[in-house]
């Protein structure tokens, strides 16, 4: 793969995650487990005490537009990897067992936001937060399709939407602190 591939280790300082090419893998761990040779983002992962593994991230949709990124997760111990819109949580010492597929598909952003010990991901109509263990929540519908963040603040999220009968984007605001919105389009509203 030649795209951008975003990479943020914020909360995990002690362990290393690195986007390798196929050919320097070595023996890679498929997630999830699969017979078939399907397109991946391969990933080698080192913990912070334990031996390193490469892992071959199975893509959710084969597109450039797809998202891909490596993230530490606000537990401090889990990383998250997306791969052409399919996320993917797991202890970075398990080798890829027990690993969890995240909700929202296909992920379109992926931002930290360390003060809250949140890491906030977004699909084409929702954000989602995630705390160390948990959900944090999940915002109401701000889109008809396309949710674009655009600024993290201390205890907000801004950022835009589709508002498909007004056939403009709109403005929303997300308090971080329990996914509350103002602004944002509501398909389901009548108006």
């Amino acid at each position: 793969m030649t795209k951008n591939i975003h990479h943020d280790l914020t909360f995990t300082p002690g362990i290393k995650a690195e986007v390798i090419p196929k050919q320097e893998t070595k023996s890679p761990i498929r997630i999830p487990q699969t017979s078939e040779d399907v397109e991946a983002v391969y990933v080698r992962v080192t913990p912070a005490n334990g031996e390193a593994w490469d892992g071959a991230f199975a893509i959710g949709f084969d597109s450039e537009h797809a998202y891909d990124g490596v993230y530490g997760w606000p537990d401090g111990t889990s990383l998250c990897v997306v791969a052409g819109g399919y996320s993917y949580v797991f202890k970075a010492d398990s080798h890829g067992k027990n690993f969890l597929r995240l909700e929202p598909m296909p992920v379109t952003d992926v931002q930290l936001v360390p003060e809250h010990k949140l890491i906030v991901i977004a699909d084409y109509t929702n954000l989602f937060a995630f705390s160390g263990e948990k959900t944090a929540w999940k915002s109401e519908r701000l889109s008809w399709e396309g949710v674009t963040i655009t600024n993290i603040g201390t205890n907000h999220i801004f950022g835009i939407g589709w508002d498909a009968i007004a056939d403009k984007e709109v403005e929303f605001v997300v308090d971080v602190r329990n996914g509350s919105h103002t602004g944002g389009s509501q398909p389901w509203a009548k108006k």
